[in-house]
């Protein structure tokens, strides 16, 4: 019976601390530290036939762009979840049969039809990552991106790089691939699937125990 006991707490151990090591944050690497940054968008256009989102996370935002003006994009949630986000553009009519009443979770009809994609005529223009680890010694020097939102013949739209990010003369440090997965939703979806397994092979192993003991 000690051996089954043995299994079952190292199962209780892996379903407890790989979702946490997924979801949670990862502490900076000495020397780094970790700053947040805004996506700023900006155009000279009237780009009223299109209508933008935001998506990070679990979440879906509407984003208004104005000719003359900046936008000013902010995290939509707190964490490693929703370090990223992805900027879209829908055409509005193609929203027109789309509502904002609720949907499935907390999400309405219109923005799971955004989130999953599922909507004709939508662009990914900027993908962005509202959380970064950077030396400390260059982190005084980041500034928030700024794009600026361009008719373009073929896709219909295009974000154009205009200015920020990295530190003027230096290029973005590189994360490994090891810690930007740990900070992906991806890392969260894999936690849930293994927490699910986990918990199922705990409750096997119980049962099989609690019948050699009747």
């Amino acid at each position: 019976m000690r051996s089954i006991d043995t299994i079952i707490l190292g199962l209780i151990a892996v379903t407890i601390l790989l979702p946490s090591r997924a979801i949670c944050d990862v502490a900076p690497e000495p020397g780094y530290k970790r700053i947040t940054m805004n996506l700023i968008l900006e155009t000279n256009s009237d780009l009223s036939d299109h209508r933008f989102f935001i998506k990070s996370g679990a979440d879906v935002k509407e984003i208004f762009v104005s000719p003359g003006k900046q936008t000013h994009v902010s995290p939509l949630g707190g964490g490693a979840f929703y370090s990223t986000g992805t900027l879209v553009a829908v055409p509005t009519k193609n929203l027109a049969d789309l509502g904002d009443a609720p949907g499935e979770g907390k999400l309405s009809g219109l923005q799971k039809a955004v989130y999953d994609g599922k909507v004709p005529g939508i662009l990914e223009l900027v993908n962005h990552s509202f959380s970064r680890e950077v030396r400390e010694a260059e982190a005084p020097g980041y500034q928030d991106p700024v794009y600026r939102i361009e008719r373009d013949p073929q896709a219909g739209l295009k974000a154009v790089y205009v200015s920020g990010g990295a530190p003027v003369g230096k290029t973005f440090t590189a994360e490994s691939a090891g810690r930007l997965f740990w900070q992906s939703a991806g890392a969260a979806i894999v936690a849930g699937i293994f927490l699910v397994f986990g918990i199922t092979i705990l409750g096997i192993l119980y049962f099989r125990k609690k019948a050699k003991e009747l």
